[in-house]
């Protein structure tokens, strides 16, 4: 019996020895298609006593021996793995959300540092000693709808003379900065006549008003003819320069 192996592709026959096995590890190339393919996976027997068989085998064009080429070793070719980003451990979550929560309660100290200090005094230092290295200043509040005029009394004491008492109230439950005075001398008939601005040092009040209390002042002032014979009322607003 000898031993032949068949080309899967062109389907030519080989005569297979030893040395194809060692030099090739088993690994051959057609002759006629130069197709690669493994011996031990196409082999099969012919019998020499059958001489037509074996006539024609050995006849045979396509019975040749096969070229041997060493094959390099197989790398198998495998598809990339899609691995899922793992999420942020929760330890992780918890630090990033604790440094983003305290970012903001320190925005929200320094932007409202006047109303804390006003609202409790003890905590001035601190904020002090916050605003020496942030380059800031703090300073009373001043909030317009908070602070109401809550009685005025407007009377002429002599020629060019009138006098003007005002109370101020705080209606808000923490101190609040001292507002300016705008008082409007007018006239029924021309309208507005003289116009005088008082800063808070000015009409005598203090820098600061007490939380939920009220503050009266009087102010005396002069003013020349021909204008003082034409007032006949007035009008008053607090603002903050």
């Amino acid at each position: 019996m000898s031993i032949v192996t068949l080309c899967p592709q062109c389907k030519t026959a080989f005569a297979i020895q030893a040395e194809h096995y060692s030099a090739a590890d088993a690994w051959v190339r057609c002759g006629r298609c130069a197709h690669v393919f493994e011996v031990d996976q196409h082999l099969f027997e012919i019998d020499p006593t059958q001489g037509e068989t074996e006539s024609s085998v050995k006849e045979s064009p396509a019975f040749d021996a096969p070229v041997a080429v060493p094959m390099p070793a197989a790398v198998p070719l495998t598809p990339p793995v899609w691995q899922p980003v793992n999420p942020p451990s929760a330890a992780l979550a918890v630090v990033v959300t604790l440094l983003a929560s305290a970012v903001l309660l320190g925005q929200v100290l320094v932007f409202e540092r006047d109303k804390l200090v006003a609202m409790n005094l003890s905590v001035s230092p601190f904020f002090n000693s916050v605003c020496q290295v942030l380059g800031c200043r703090v300073d009373w509040p001043k909030e317009p709808d908070k602070v109401a005029i809550d009685s005025t009394h407007f009377k002429q004491l002599r020629e060019g003379h009138f006098s003007f008492s005002l109370s101020v109230k705080n209606q808000a439950a923490y101190f609040l900065g001292t507002p300016a005075l705008e008082l409007t001398l007018t006239n029924d008939e021309e309208g507005d006549v003289v116009r005088k601005v008082w800063s808070a040092q000015e009409i005598d009040l203090p820098e600061v008003l007490k939380p939920m209390r009220t503050q009266t002042v009087e102010m005396v002032f002069s003013v020349e003819e021909p204008l003082a014979g034409k007032i006949n009322g007035y009008r008053a607003l607090l603002f903050y320069p």
